[in-house]
C-alpha cells in the first residue's frame, strides 16, 4: 500500500545504545551509551526506553502535554517493555508489533495520523535488548551454545523521536505498508535470508508505483538483513536497475563485524531506528544525504510456532525522508 505525505516532519530524536553498539562504527552518533545495572533484563530495557523518552523531552524542552499520542514497539512478550515504560507517562499509547520492521510501521502510522490532522505531535519509541530477545527467539545466552555464522546480534538500543506537523529540516514524504511474504524458509538461525524477499517485494512495489529508481536516492537502507540477506537484495537491485552503490544495511553499519566478532551483523527493531535517528539524521542535517529510503525488515515468528516445523513469514515496510530545501 503506497502512501504520500504532505505535512510530516522529523523534529527531534534521542538514541541510547548498549556498550557493544557504542564501541561500533556509529558509536559517536548515539546520544548516550548506557551501562545497565538493573535487576533483570526486562528492567534494563524498560529503564533504557524511559531514559530515552525523558532525555528527548528534557534536551528539547518539550512539554509532555504537547504530545498527542505515543506509538511504541519492542520485542518482548505482549509488548510488556513498552507498556511498563509508559506507566510513568500520561500519554495516549498505541503499542504495535511488526517484529524488526516495527520502526518503519510506526513512522508510517504516525504520518497517516498527522497528515489527516488528527494529531500534531506524535512520540515514536522503539527498543530492543540482546539479553531479552535472545531468550525469546533463540537459546538464551546462559545456555552457552555457540552461534551459527548466519545469526545476527540483537542490538541493545532504545530510541525516541517526535514526528510533527511543525516544519523542520527533515520531512517524511512517502511510505509503503508491506505484505507478508513466505517463501517456505524455515531456518530460525538465519533471519537475514528469510527477510530478504520481503525487502525486495516492498522496494520493487515502491519503484513500480513511483517510476523512480535507486539512483534517485543518496542512500537506501534495509533494517537487519545480515551480510547474507544483504547480498540477495544487492544482487536484485543490480539485476533490476543495474545500480546498488548507495545500498547499505543498518545491521552491517552498526557493528564492525570482524573486529567485534559479531557473526552476521545486527538485528532488532532498535537496529533501523537507532541508525536512522542518529547517524542518518545527523548526516542529513550536515548535507551528506538529501534523500533517504528506509526499509525496516521483520521475521514474523515466535519460539513456539517454529518448533511446530512451520516456515517463517516475513514483512518489510518502507518510508522516505527528505531534507527540506
Amino acid at each position: 500500500m503506497y502512501l504520500k505525505f504532505n505535512n510530516v516532519y522529523l523534529n527531534s530524536s534521542y538514541v541510547i545504545s548498549g556498550k557493544l553498539e557504542g564501541e561500533g562504527p556509529l558509536g559517536v552518533y548515539f546520544n548516550r551509551i548506557m551501562k545497565f545495572d538493573e535487576a533483570s533484563f526486562n528492567r534494563n530495557e524498560i529503564y533504557s526506553l524511559k531514559e530515552a523518552i525523558d532525555s528527548l523531552i528534557e534536551v528539547n524542552d518539550i512539554s509532555i502535554n504537547k504530545l498527542d499520542l505515543a506509538i511504541s514497539a519492542d520485542l518482548s512478550n505482549q509488548l510488556a517493555v513498552s507498556s511498563y515504560t509508559y506507566r510513568g507517562f500520561q500519554i495516549p499509547l498505541i503499542n504495535i508489533y511488526s517484529a524488526c520492521a516495527s520502526f518503519a510501521l510506526e513512522v508510517i502510522i504516525s504520518s497517516i495520523i498527522i497528515d489527516s490532522n488528527k494529531a500534531s505531535n506524535i512520540l515514536v519509541t522503539t527498543s530492543s535488548n540482546t539479553q531479552n530477545a535472545e531468550r525469546q527467539f533463540r537459546y538464551p545466552n546462559e545456555y552457552g551454545g555457540p552461534k551459527e555464522e548466519t545469526q545476527t546480534q540483537t542490538v541493545t538500543i532504545a530510541s525516541a523521536a517526535i514526528l510533527s506537523n511543525e516544519e523542520s529540516q527533515i520531512r517524511i514524504t512517502e511510505g509503503v505498508i508491506g505484505k507478508v511474504i513466505d517463501f517456505g524458509f524455515s531456518d530460525a538461525l538465519d533471519f537475514g535470508r528469510c527477510m530478504a524477499p520481503a525487502a525486495i517485494e516492498v522496494l520493487l512495489e515502491y519503484f513500480s508505483k513511483t517510476k523512480k529508481s535507486p539512483k534517485d536516492f543518496d542512500l537506501i537502507l534495509t533494517g537487519d538483513l545480515s551480510k547474507y540477506g544483504y547480498e540477495i537484495v544487492k544482487k536484485e537491485l543490480e539485476k533490476e536497475f543495474h545500480y546498488s552503490d548507495n545500498y547499505k544495511d543498518c545491521g552491517l553499519l552498526i557493528y564492525d563485524i570482524e573486529r567485534q566478532k559479531v557473526n552476521a551483523g545486527g538485528s532488532g527493531p532498535g537496529c533501523s531506528s537507532g541508525v536512522v535517528l542518529s547517524y542518518v539524521k545527523k548526516e542529513m542535517l550536515k548535507g551528506k544525504f538529501n534523500k533517504v529510503l528506509v526499509v525496516s525488515t521483520g521475521a514474523l515468528l515466535n519460539s513456539n510456532i517454529i518448533l511446530e516445523k512451520e516456515s517463517i513469514p516475513s514483512i518489510a515496510h518502507l518510508f522516505v525522508m527528505e531534507v527540506v530545501k
